[in-house]
């Protein structure tokens, strides 16, 4: 009888090591204080500027986006004139990327880029969805397709992409209409990719049927997983949930590693805030100006923004921290969380002269930023070349230029 428990006993442990040591890892949260740990303010310093009243200098059209490698050469996207502005480390125009075309080495649309190691940069093609490089030295480096959408009559489109290492990750999708319903269906994805295009894994995905008669946006019926994302050295960060704070932590196989948590309540809107975003709101079909309905929430979405700094450094911004609700010089705010995920402090970024209705401060690497002076007018401008009318496009031709100017953290 002794031995016969013993013998029970020990399958018991065996069954139970065997459990524990095969048994899938559950993904576990990491709560972060409600209060950041430190404040800190930081004046950013310039370190050269490009355009503005400067009639000899280089011609911008819109930038849309900045990227800056590890030789401190800084890269911008210019939408409007379909290139890419390469710049030394002192802000010397070294390489002019791209043109406006269809052929090889041309670009229209272009809705991102990223750097493709140290001699291409690869430049995102909204519609139709694809990938043009560019090679540093003038000469096309091919494109790369998105693949074509499976359901007869669709089209493919492409969003923002970034590239960390050998990872890259898009945010693409593809739509259908359907003629006997009159109704449009999209699917947005959130995918890895290799170098031909094709998919590896998909981190997230959201599907919406809208009917084209009546332009309806609904915010609650439009939020979803791929809004606020980010690519860092092993992971992807997404933010389900619009109402909390709450980031996941994939891994490149898309399997969810952990979630950042973090006690907050959505920041309420003022009526005059609703109105806006009401207004902020334009569809444009066949160069006409579409009438919307509009269902706004009464709430921001807690998630505002999220970065990587090469290190793994997270930079989230939330909604209280949004340049919309800053004043003075104070032009955004982050909470910057460890690669080890803690909440480090949060991080206020002062730049004299800001001006909140005109000026955006762009993300680089943590270190580096991109003031963008006047880049309201820059886009307005932008949509009257196209024919779209816009509030806020009187008095364009008395607005003042862009102007880029680099900051860093001293």
């Amino acid at each position: 009888m002794h031995q016969t428990m013993r013998f029970l006993a020990m399958r018991s442990l065996l069954l139970l090591f065997l459990f524990v040591t095969t048994a899938p890892t559950l993904a576990a949260d990491i709560t972060l204080p409600a209060k950041a740990p430190e404040h800190r303010e930081v004046v950013l310093e310039e370190v050269w500027r490009l355009g503005g009243d400067d009639e000899e200098g280089v011609l911008l059209g819109m930038i849309s986006y900045g990227r800056r490698d590890n030789q401190g050469r800084v890269f911008l996207l210019d939408s409007q004139l379909n290139q890419i502005l390469v710049l030394d480390p002192a802000g010397e125009l070294i390489a002019t990327l791209g043109q406006e075309g269809e052929g090889p080495g041309e670009i229209t649309r272009p809705g991102g880029f990223f750097l493709n190691g140290p001699d291409q940069v690869g430049v995102v093609q909204s519609f139709p969805g694809k990938i043009v490089l560019l090679n540093m030295d003038g000469t096309p480096g091919g494109s790369i397709a998105l693949g074509q959408d499976p359901t007869a009559g669709g089209f493919v489109f492409a969003g923002e992409m970034h590239k960390f290492g050998d990872h890259m990750v898009l945010s693409q999708g593809s739509g259908n209409y359907d003629q006997a319903t009159g109704t449009m269906k999209t699917t947005q994805l959130l995918a890895s990719l290799d170098q031909e295009g094709n998919q590896l894994v998909r981190f997230a995905e959201h599907t919406q049927e809208r009917g084209l008669s009546t332009q309806t946006f609904d915010e609650k019926a439009e939020f979803s997983e791929l809004n606020v994302w980010a690519l860092g050295p092993e992971n992807v960060y997404t933010c389900p949930e619009r109402d909390a704070y709450v980031i996941n932590i994939k891994a490149m196989d898309g399997s969810l590693q952990g979630r950042y948590v973090r006690p907050m309540q959505p920041r309420t809107r003022s009526d005059k805030e609703k109105e806006k975003a009401k207004n902020n709101l334009q569809v444009v079909v066949n160069g006409q100006q579409q009438e919307i309905k509009s269902k706004i929430l009464d709430t921001d979405a807690v998630l505002a923004g999220m970065d990587v700094a090469p290190d793994g450094t997270l930079f989230v911004m939330n909604c209280y921290q949004a340049p919309a609700h800053q004043e003075g010089d104070l032009a955004q705010s982050y909470d910057i969380i460890s690669p080890d995920g803690r909440l480090v402090e949060e991080l206020s970024l002062l730049v004299p002269g800001f001006n909140r209705e005109q000026d955006q401060l762009q993300f680089l690497d943590g270190e580096y930023f991109l003031w963008m002076r006047n880049i309201t007018s820059a886009q307005l401008n932008m949509a009257a070349s196209f024919g779209v009318q816009m509030g806020g496009q009187e008095g364009l031709d008395e607005a003042e230029p862009l102007e880029i100017v680099l900051c860093r953290i001293p």
